[in-house]
């Protein structure tokens, strides 16, 4: 397909998309902020039922409309980026920064780590966090390897460079499922206290399905964060040491 036909496509289709969420309470938030002050700032997720969402693979033509969701419940969300996509979305990614979510490193362009040189993963993760930090002035102190592959050489390059591995404990395969309701169901299925879920904004039916996560979520209790904050009261995050679940 041509590619200025692809984009045509592509720009139908979250059109399409930003109707269907502004419909359901995801429009655009005009109060300029996506929390109230204390709404979780200084939330103690040993004590509360906190639980963080994360979005791997974007920023891409679906990451706007997913903040446009996220703003219009006061909720954030963690993001973790590929750094070759950052340019063309830097305005989305100041975004990001200025509502309040967190922001991770996913390499410069998505490989299995545990398959290259040490040479070759220092590039990918050293890269992207500066090409990231070019958007929003700030460099990740987060990793979230690519298809989730690491091990104890990665986690040694990570440490080096500053950064937390980040994986997660809730994975409804929203890249294969492609269906709204059946993310909705299978990330509630597995959702427990501290549970840090792994979700894509690159597919429609991800953001479709994220308000009404976020609404079920919260009338089972949860508190949601970033995950930052879900381990802000047990001793943070360390440059190393990896992480399938909060407290």
């Amino acid at each position: 397909m041509p590619v200025l036909a692809a984009r045509g496509l592509a720009g139908l289709a979250v059109a399409a998309l930003t109707a269907v969420l502004t419909a359901c309470g995801g429009g655009p938030h005009v109060s300029g902020g996506r929390t109230t002050p204390g709404q979780v700032a200084g939330v103690d997720c040993l004590r509360a039922r906190c639980l963080a969402l994360s979005y791997d693979d974007g920023p891409s033509p679906y990451t706007a409309p997913l903040l446009r969701v996220l703003e219009g419940r006061h909720a954030t969300a963690t993001f973790f980026l590929i750094g070759r996509q950052v340019r063309g979305y830097r305005q989305d990614v100041r975004r990001q920064y200025r509502d309040g979510d967190a922001i991770g490193d996913h390499t410069v362009s998505h490989p299995d780590l545990t398959r290259l040189s040490s040479a070759r993963v220092r590039y990918q993760i050293t890269t992207a966090a500066r090409q990231i930090a070019a958007a929003d002035g700030l460099t990740p102190t987060m990793l979230r390897p690519p298809y989730g592959a690491q091990d104890a050489r990665i986690r040694a390059l990570a440490r080096a460079a500053g950064l937390s591995v980040v994986m997660w404990n809730d994975d409804p395969r929203d890249w294969q499922v492609r269906d709204a309701p059946v993310i909705e169901r299978q990330v509630l299925e597995q959702a427990r206290p501290g549970g840090i879920v792994e979700l894509h904004d690159r597919y429609a039916a991800t953001v479709a399905a994220t308000p009404h996560l976020i609404d079920a979520l919260r009338a089972r209790g949860y508190t949601l964060v970033t995950i930052p904050q879900l381990f802000a009261h047990s001793g943070g995050l360390r440059p190393g040491a990896v992480y399938f679940h909060g407290p």
